[in-house]
């Protein structure tokens, strides 16, 4: 009989199935979760395209074990003495964890029925040999995700994310993306799954329907040699490496396969070094084949069936075979150039919007900040690629970024301040749309097309008065942004140290008065007014634990000494105004400030 050791079992297993009853460790020797804005995004964004394919307005919490499967790929275990280990899979799973408790989040928040909910703290917690812990057991992460949990819809306060108790300034890389991609979670989970109708319907699709497979080994050394199978030896061809197949097999002339190959291989590795993400090549494809070629999107009805810009999100380089004429692509030398001139050209496009969009310390610096709070990059990075051409200058093509760039910017803020979603599922038709209408477009053209966009956008003009704060991270940046605009302290800062950071010298966004505080100076209700713009700021992390403790009469008093009303030239004003006053006074001030900048 085989030793246990040598056992290797593989089976499809249920997310639920996954989660439920289980707990895991990681390894120290593992590394860190390094999940980015783009993996979550691009998780999120397929696992609601995949529901919303089946999901039809009648359809119960029953209908959802008919809906088709979403396969998310192997998950590699070690078992030995009863205690599993992830040796392949930790960035799912954890990213898996993040999506169940803002899914448990949303369920209280909208409250749903008892027989419509399902009980997420059993997939989140576990409880074995009388010891309860988290299902993804790692010491070093489990403050950081308990706290997630308990926070509740309350885990946009940036005040609750400092109960974090770290002896030193900067958290870990883990800790610090773990509270970064929920928040991601947070801005791109789709406004129409948040419904008391279809979340607990997703939620059943979500559990019972989304499948890995699960490899399960019983020594260290067999899951390690699986492991190295999977992502070395063993290791498919990517998109990417497919793709290039292809072309070059259509290049005849051997001397120019290999010119073309060489290149290929110099292009594709400038990717992968300059951004610091091996899939960076998958990326760039896929920004560039939709910003360029692709014409037809699906429809918005149920059954539709993939079009253009969805086939290439999936598979690119099957896209590119099957529409090699409408690339131009016919005889062998086309394939030479589209790799020696057209890919060349975008590669280095693409790379110097990266580092516009990224490099806070660039003298174009309103990249930067735009991008700070972006829509998502599958849908900007195709839009910023879309109107460039071969044979435009290097002025002419920067001033259609610069185009690109307000435009976005415009779009994301006003849709935010007025309360409608910018998640990748509520906004990529219109993107695509925009995409292929922008196309290889001059610049008046783009000037005319983006001006009729953002008046459109202007219409939903109102007043900022009675708008809450809802979304922290976005109002962070809001006041970011109003800092940064004001001209007495511009040349203070750089934008980059006023946004979020875990240092002790960052910034963190607070509510200036409570409920409670304003209640007591109010005889008709505080609450139109408690959650205005004009009740928050941003203040120095370390003078946050001072402010709390300062009694209501004297928190003015703090922080106009400490400069955090930059926008209010008149110091000695605030120093008898009543609270309400000083709120509705500062909420037009901002408001007007705001207009300015966007509105």
């Amino acid at each position: 009989m085989a030793h246990i050791a040598n056992k290797i079992d593989a089976k499809d297993v249920k997310l639920q199935n996954v989660f439920y009853g289980n707990r895991y460790k990681i390894d120290v020797f593992q590394r860190e979760y390094r999940w980015q804005r783009e993996q979550i995004e691009a998780l999120i964004s397929d696992l609601c395209s995949s529901f919303m394919n089946n999901y039809s307005p009648n359809d119960s919490i029953e209908s959802a074990i008919n809906y088709d499967c979403y396969y998310m790929g192997p998950i590699v275990l070690c078992e030995v003495e009863n205690t599993l280990s992830i040796v392949d899979g930790q960035q799912r799973l954890t990213s898996f964890t993040l999506l169940l408790i803002f899914l448990n989040h949303i369920q209280n928040i909208l409250d749903i029925k008892e027989d419509q909910r399902q009980d997420l703290e059993n997939y989140i917690f576990v409880k074995k040999a009388g010891k309860r812990t988290l299902v993804l057991n790692v010491e070093a992460r489990n403050e950081a995700v308990n706290q997630l949990y308990l926070s509740g819809h309350n885990i946009f306060s940036e005040e609750i994310s400092t109960d974090f108790k770290y002896s030193y300034d900067e958290i870990e890389e883990s800790i610090e993306n773990i509270k970064n991609r929920y928040d991601d979670i947070v801005k791109f989970f789709p406004p129409e799954l948040k419904e008391k109708g279809i979340l607990p319907i997703f939620i059943e699709w979500l559990l019972n329907r989304v499948v890995l497979v699960e490899i399960k080994a019983y020594s260290l050394e067999n899951a390690y040699t699986i492991f190295e199978t999977m992502n070395d030896r063993g290791l498919s061809l990517n998109p990417t490496e497919i793709l290039k197949a292809y072309l070059l097999s259509n290049i005849k002339d051997e001397s120019k396969a290999v010119e073309a190959n060489e290149t290929w291989k110099e292009l594709v590795n400038e990717l992968k070094v300059q951004i610091g993400q091996q899939d960076a090549d998958l990326d760039f494809f896929k920004s560039w084949l939709r910003g360029k070629y692709a014409v037809t999107r699906r429809g918005t009805f149920k059954g539709s069936e993939n079009e253009d810009f969805e086939k290439i999100g999936v598979q690119f380089h099957a896209w590119v075979k099957n529409n090699h004429k409408s690339l131009s692509l016919k005889k062998d030398s086309d394939y030479y150039y589209f790799i020696l001139t057209d890919l060349d050209f975008y590669v280095k496009e693409y790379l110097k919007l990266y580092s516009f969009k990224n490099e806070a310390d660039s003298d174009k610096d309103y990249f930067y900040i735009t991008n700070s709070f972006a829509i998502a990059d599958s849908l900007v990075y195709p839009l910023f690629l879309a109107p460039i051409k071969k044979v435009d200058s290097i002025e002419c093509i920067y001033e259609k970024y610069f185009l690109v760039n307000h435009f976005v910017d415009m779009y994301t803020n006003i849709r935010m301040l007025y309360n409608k979603p910018i998640t990748q599922s509520s906004i990529r038709n219109y993107f695509y749309d925009l995409i292929r209408e922008t196309r290889n477009r001059d610049i008046d053209d783009l000037k005319n097309i983006f001006q009729k966009e953002i008046d459109k956008l202007k219409e939903l003009k109102g007043s900022l008065q009675n708008f809450h704060v809802d979304n922290w991270g976005y109002y962070h940046y809001l006041f970011a942004r109003i800092i940064y605009s004001l001209d007495n302290v511009r040349n203070e800062y750089k934008f980059n140290e006023i946004l979020r950071s875990r240092k002790q010298s960052s910034y963190v966004l607070i509510q200036i008065f409570r409920h409670d505080e304003l209640e007591k100076y109010d005889d008709y209700g505080v609450t139109n007014i408690e959650n205005t713009i004009g009740n928050y700021c941003l203040i120095r992390r370390y003078d946050l634990e001072e402010f709390s403790n300062k009694q209501t009469r004297y928190k003015l008093s703090f922080l106009n000494k400490r400069n955090y009303f930059p926008e209010i030239d008149d110091k000695d004003f605030i120093r008898d105004i009543e609270l309400f006053d000083f709120i509705d006074y500062r909420n037009r001030i901002l408001n007007s400030i705001i207009s300015n900048i966007w509105v």
